[in-house]
């Protein structure tokens, strides 16, 4: 029968919504929504796999592998609550691997050898702490498959690193452990990381914006200046950040043509 793959799969969207599928909207919708989870996802993948690149050849973690605890939490939680399939499961336990991995890049190479274990221990239970937290925040603000709170932990999960990252610039004055894929010539060693962060918070708005403009009365939160304002004040750091790490860098270099 002609077209039957592809009607078997045209039905097949990425965490649709109830409330969403009720109003019967056009298939445009949900091929968007699924062309930005998807992209959010491998770009958050890249820059997992970039982050751990850095920090095995510089031998240096930009911030601590401790906040790693809360967003292991989040990959676990959500990929139960969220999901609805085995593969959308998975797709969570891929994020987690690469946060295990990078967790233990970081503490073989960038740690000291007595700090590694009082480290892991912290890990432990941190983790199951920060699930039990987000377990309390969907039960106070219910909705279905937890979207809202997802949504807004993800989002000022986000806010510490990008500008914990402006903050080791300036306070080190060099840039081990981070990355800016712009021109070849700022780093030899450049491998994207920075672009595939900031691309990947955007995709990852983009997601709950496109679904708040095309259906305001189930994604009202999303425009809220809760929202808002965290997005922006979110995204201000990875915008202004190639300019902190140019600076960086030529500090960098310069201690370089010191010590020659």
């Amino acid at each position: 029968m002609a077209f039957e793959i592809s009607k078997k799969w045209g039905s097949y969207h990425l965490i649709p919504q109830s409330a969403d599928v009720a109003l019967n909207p056009p298939e445009s919708y949900f091929f968007i929504t699924d062309f930005l989870i998807i992209a959010c996802g491998i770009l958050y993948t890249l820059c997992y796999m970039f982050y751990t690149i850095r920090t095995y050849s510089d031998r240096f973690v930009a911030g601590t592998v401790q906040f790693l605890s809360a967003t292991m939490a989040y990959e676990i939680y959500y990929a139960y609550v969220c999901t609805t399939t085995n593969f959308q499961r998975a797709c969570f336990f891929v994020w987690f691997l690469f946060d295990v991995t990078f967790v233990s890049v970081a503490l073989r190479y960038a740690y000291a050898p007595d700090e590694r274990g009082r480290t892991v221990v912290k890990l432990l239970w941190q983790t199951p702490a920060w699930m039990a937290f987000l377990w309390y925040v969907g039960k106070c603000w219910p909705d279905e498959r937890e979207q809202k709170t997802a949504f807004f932990t993800g989002l000022y999960l986000e806010l510490p690193i990008g500008w914990g990252q402006i903050w080791y610039l300036v306070q080190r004055r060099d840039t081990k452990g981070q990355s800016l894929e712009i021109c070849a010539w700022m780093d030899d060693q450049a491998n994207g990381t920075r672009i595939t962060r900031y691309l990947g918070c955007i995709t990852a708005f983009l997601v709950f914006i496109w679904r708040y403009i095309n259906i305001p009365e189930n994604w009202s939160y999303v425009g809220n200046w809760w929202s808002i304002g965290g997005m922006i004040v979110t995204l201000l750091p990875e915008a202004v950040y190639p300019f902190f790490y140019v600076w960086a860098h030529r500090k960098e270099r310069e201690e370089k043509v010191k010590t020659i």
